[in-house]
């Protein structure tokens, strides 16, 4: 795993590992490798190499180029992360994360002045004018799988693939608890009311800096009603006859597989 640590960010150096952005794709090399060794490319003066932590004992940065460097080839990220085991995938995430945070806060959102240094020890840019401080933003989100008998709730929103189903999921509005993100989300995409909701898991899913909160919840009562351009299909599927999900490196296709192995251990 990445052990991203709270010592102090080393400078970037010959004996580190690189992960190298153009735009939203990763550049790897000829075996699909992402993790990059300083000698085997050319560092370009405007790239911003942000530390990561560290990966098997070496240091792990991520620069993001302007222009595609000669000898690489530009996979796109969401492909490239569901190709990855759990420790890959949330390197990859932070990365392209941190790299998303150095990019659009250049400058202070509250009074405008530039922001070129990073702070040694942590990963915020303090404003050299007013001191506000700016962190990675993290924008939760919960992600329900929903339970009804041997049936469990299964939607298409507006911009997924015909015949692909995923979870209901939404994020969490200010002053908002988790748990009641979950029964509002459930009410207004689909209009029914749930039950016994409980934590199940977490994951970064970085397009650009959510993080994915899983939850499980039993039906209470109501009728499906897709909300309008919102959800353009809804149904409940029996466990053992369920259509297209969602990868399973993802933490939609891992919660929909945990519930129905929980649903069929506890009947």
């Amino acid at each position: 795993m990445l052990d991203i640590g709270t010592q102090a960010h080393p400078a970037p150096h010959q004996d580190a590992l690189y992960i190298l952005l153009h735009r939203n794709q990763v550049l790897v090399e000829k075996d699909q490798r992402y993790l990059i060794p300083f000698t085997h490319f050319q560092p370009d003066a405007n790239m911003s190499a942000i530390y990561c932590g560290q990966w098997q004992n070496q240091d792990v940065f991520v620069c993001r180029f302007d222009s595609l460097p000669k000898g690489f080839e530009a996979v796109d990220l969401r492909e490239l992360l569901f190709q990855q085991d759990q420790d890959h995938y949330l390197i990859l995430s932070r990365a392209h994360q941190l790299s998303t945070w150095d990019r659009d806060h250049q400058f202070c959102g509250r009074c405008g002045t530039g922001m070129p240094e990073k702070f040694a020890t942590e990963h915020t840019k303090i404003c050299p004018k007013c001191h506000l401080r700016h962190y990675p933003r993290i924008s939760p989100c919960v992600i329900i799988s929903i339970r009804k008998g041997d049936h469990i709730l299964l939607a298409r929103g507006p911009h997924a693939p015909k015949g692909k189903y995923s979870n209901i999921a939404g994020f969490v509005e200010a002053g908002e608890t988790l748990e009641h993100a979950v029964a509002r989300e459930i009410r207004e995409e689909v209009g029914i009311e749930v039950t016994n909701i409980r934590y199940t898991e977490s994951q970064p899913w970085s397009f650009p800096h959510q993080l994915m909160v899983g939850f499980f919840a039993d039906y209470e009562s109501g009728d499906i009603t897709p909300a309008p351009g919102e959800i353009e299909e809804a149904n409940w599927y029996h466990i053992d006859d369920l259509p297209n999900i969602p990868n399973p490196v993802t933490i939609s296709g891992q919660l929909i597989l945990k519930h129905i192995e929980h649903m069929k251990n506890n009947k």
